[in-house]
């Protein structure tokens, strides 16, 4: 698929096709999954973000690791062989195109933690093609996004979270009781805190050497030359600043 003729919308109309502070319990996925089954959980976008999920499931005797995506070489193998090591086996599959990843019918949830204007796409792909979702923040792009993404969900009676962490840690829900049972009194003022708006991305093209799919990470959003600063290479421990940039 040549990604960049497809716009968000077209695709988000036409498609035929949940850091998590804890591991869901398996009572609350699918009813298709009985009790005793481990949960199939496939991995798409192995940056530092899905790396720390990874590990996580894993940790969860009832979770096994199945398969993992990412459009870089590097990350996608090291997330294979850490699914194989925690498993002593060679069972893990790799795939560069998620697509692939979402079609097998052994898979019963995928984690996703792709940049941000892949997250729709992929939960409805996802939902879709028969799989729970947890995906990460932010879930959507938009209102129009949003609301698609709650069709799909509805539609295929899926299991989706996203990945706000603030809503499951006990402080949060603890500050939130206070508030709704007027233990603190009645709230006259709140103070938000956001973050700046994108802007454009008019990053200098860089040479882009073997081991990455940039189509693939490029997918729904417009085409550019290849950045660094948008996609480093390999395994590394920060997080890339593509939020920066309106675009993606």
């Amino acid at each position: 698929m040549k990604s960049q003729s497809v716009s968000r919308r077209r695709f988000l109309q036409s498609s035929a096709v949940a850091s998590a502070p804890f591991i869901l319990p398996s009572g609350i996925w699918s009813a298709k999954i009985k009790p005793n089954d481990k949960i199939s959980v496939g991995f798409i976008g192995m940056g530092i973000q899905n790396r720390g999920l990874q590990r996580r499931f894993m940790g969860d005797k009832n979770v096994v690791c199945v398969a993992v995506s990412d459009c870089d070489t590097t990350r996608r193998n090291a997330a294979r062989d850490t699914a194989n090591k925690r498993y002593d086996n060679n069972d893990c599959k790799t795939y560069v195109d998620f697509r692939e990843l979402i079609a097998r019918d052994d898979i019963d949830a995928v984690s996703i933690a792709t940049p941000d204007h892949w997250h729709a796409i992929q939960t409805i792909a996802a939902v879709n093609s028969g799989k729970d979702v947890y995906c990460e923040k932010p879930l959507t792009h938009n209102v129009h996004e949003s609301v698609e993404v709650m069709k799909a969900v509805k539609k295929n009676k899926a299991i989706l979270q996203t990945g706000s962490m603030q809503r499951s840690s006990r402080e949060f829900r603890v500050a939130c009781e206070l508030v709704r049972n007027g233990v603190i009194g009645k709230v006259e003022r709140t103070a938000v805190n956001v973050g700046p708006p994108g802007v454009p991305c008019d990053l200098k093209k860089e040479k882009l050497e073997p081991g990455l799919d940039w189509g693939k990470w490029i997918g729904p959003g417009p085409m550019r030359g290849y950045s660094s600063v948008l996609s480093p290479r390999g395994v590394h421990g920060h997080f890339p600043n593509w939020r920066n940039y309106k675009e993606y």
